[in-house]
């Protein structure tokens, strides 16, 4: 499997794992296969780094990012390549592991050079490569030890490797004059190269960061309590990106167990109660001393009635209540996008229940403005975004909503209102464009639990709603109806022109009196996407708002699953703009 030169020289392969071996043992031995040769190659190069310390900030920074890119490849390992249960093929898995492999070879390829020093230099790159040995390239079990250790070399620099029988290392002097060290040192160390490698080595394993969570979510292992549970105290999964959706996922499975209290006790709400959106508010709560606190703090209103003292929720509404705070409770401690929850508070003189949100931490205490408002504003072009701000909010929004819905819960409310940004802490003055929160889950529920059919006529609402869920809903609301509302979203980011806007110019086209339907709405959204997208954020965006616009439903939650990452997630992408 090794490639060498007529002059003996060792030179990594840059060609794909051998067709012979991914036609006759399968694509999962491929994925193990090309894992170990980059993680021994990953390891040598982090050894490599830790031997030559120095009191350089910048060198040392360096240093500690690819060290946490090499903890995340030894949890990708521990907890994927060893668990014969996330590698066993069969169709819900390999179209994840294509995806996956397909990662994992780029990174190898970015490591060629590297590749060149680990096998001169190496001991168990090269006693374990399965670039050098059959044995380890057909082999699922990884021959060789994760761990990681920070004291494989001394601090003066000067290298420590176990040589093999009969080679001579002379570029582990300890002098740095030779011209072996100064060849090496070039080829490994100068400042710039290696930050470019790492920028790509960063690239391509936060692209994996983002499938994994997803691939393991669909998985039927995962579909036990128990081992949900395990997940979410182990610690690689949690480097994985894993226990936010373990988590989620142990609510749709027993979401009686976590009903917990979350209602605030003896606490005194200070709010405009007439606002519909997500607004400020001062909360005051006993503390330890027996007086009241009081917290700036952000408040949605949920009705259950009309505004009647003796208006009671059912029992289907408190159970939607707890459901809702339970997601909200869980997906607020994690990186998904949502605020951080403190409680409910219950509005009984206005049938209502009072949702209750602290500020990000790196927020001002200063009413928080939504994406609607923002195109909307009468500022015009000074409150557009710029172009790259404008795909990562695309893009933040997106994988928010596609882990939502691989843990198996819908929004049921997703508009431009429910996006909102906050002012920065510091500046006091400019939007915090990097970091969109999602608000407003409208009874946010596991997509299996039954459906409430009610409805109203707004008809702002309307235009994100998907038009089977318009009026009278007559289908259970399903993931494939988020995504509508979704496309709406993106075609408003594209072309940052509200739903409102679009649906108004096209009805002054239209004869007095004559309303446009669901249907036509629909299909004006897709036409407008395909004609205007292009020009404002490319083909690959465009495509992705077509595809999210004329979504329809399987029951076939892995294979929905991975049509949506690979045409939507994937193509919502600032350099596909060609």
């Amino acid at each position: 499997m090794a490639w060498w030169n007529n002059s003996g020289e060792f030179i990594p392969s840059t060609t794909s794992y051998p067709a012979v071996v991914m036609e006759g043992v399968g694509l999962s031995l491929a994925v193990v296969t090309t894992f170990k040769e980059l993680y021994l190659i990953s390891k040598f190069i982090h050894r490599v780094i830790i031997s030559v310390r120095n009191s350089k900030s910048e060198r040392q920074e360096r240093e500690h990012e690819f060290h946490l890119e090499l903890l995340y490849l030894q949890s990708f390992g521990q907890l994927i390549i060893t668990n014969d249960g996330i590698m066993r093929e069969g169709p819900l898995n390999n179209q994840w592991l294509q995806e996956v492999y397909s990662i994992l070879e780029r990174l190898r390829l970015q490591c060629g050079d590297y590749a060149k020093l680990a096998m001169a230099q190496d001991n168990d790159y090269q006693t374990y490569s399965p670039y050098l040995h059959n044995s380890t390239a057909t082999s699922k079990l990884i021959e060789f030890p994760l761990e990681i250790h920070t004291d494989d070399a001394p601090n003066n620099g000067a290298l420590k490797f176990r040589p093999r029988k009969n080679f001579i290392f002379e570029w582990f002097m300890s002098s740095r004059s030779t011209a072996n060290w100064e060849s090496w040192k070039w080829a490994l160390f100068e400042r710039r190269k290696f930050e470019r490698f790492l920028q790509e080595f960063k690239k391509w394993t936060s692209k994996i960061k983002e499938l994994v969570p997803l691939m393991l979510a669909l998985h039927p292992r995962y579909n036990s309590s128990a081992v949900l549970e395990s997940l979410i105290s182990n610690e690689h999964s949690n480097r994985l990106g894993m226990a936010p959706h373990a988590r989620l996922r142990k609510l749709t499975i027993e979401p009686a167990v976590h009903q917990t209290n979350f209602f605030l006790q003896n606490a005194t709400l200070d709010a405009l109660l007439d606002r519909e959106c997500l607004t400020m508010a001062s909360l005051s709560e006993p503390s330890s001393s027996l007086e009241k606190e009081t917290d700036r703090v952000l408040v949605e209103f949920k009705k259950y009635g009309e505004d009647n003292a003796d208006a009671r929720p059912d029992t289907v509404t408190v159970d939607r209540v707890h459901q809702l705070a339970s997601l909200l409770s869980s997906a607020g401690k994690d990186n998904l996008s949502t605020l951080s929850f403190r409680g409910i508070i219950d509005l009984p003189q206005q049938s209502r229940y009072a949702f209750i949100f602290n500020f990000p931490s790196q927020a001002a205490d200063v009413e928080p403005i939504s994406l609607h408002a923002l195109m909307d504003s009468a500022a015009g072009s000074a409150s557009r975004l710029t172009l790259p701000q404008r795909f990562h909010v695309a893009q933040d929004v997106t994988r928010a909503i596609s882990a939502f819905h691989v843990d198996g819960w819908v929004h049921k409310s997703i508009r431009s209102q429910s996006i909102i940004f906050f002012q920065d802490k510091a500046s006091q003055s400019s939007p915090l464009y990097a970091d969109p929160f999602l608000v407003d889950f409208e009874f946010a529920r596991p997509e299996t639990a039954e459906t409430q059919y009610t409805f109203d006529n707004n008809l702002e609402r309307n235009l994100y709603r998907h038009p089977d869920r318009q009026g009278a809903p007559t289908v259970s609301f399903r993931k494939m109806h988020d995504i509508y509302s979704l496309g709406v979203v993106l075609l408003e980011i594209g072309l940052w022109q509200t739903a409102m806007s679009i649906h108004q110019n096209a009805t002054k086209k239209l004869k007095e009196g004559v309303m446009m339907n669901p249907h036509a709405m629909q299909n004006l959204y897709i036409e407008i996407a395909r004609r205007r997208l292009p020009h404002h954020m490319g083909p690959a965006y465009r495509d992705a708002v077509v595809k999210c616009l004329s979504c329809k439903s399987t029951d076939d939650d892995s294979r929905f699953a991975i049509i949506f990452y690979e045409e939507v997630v994937q193509n919502i992408d600032v350099t596909k703009l060609q």
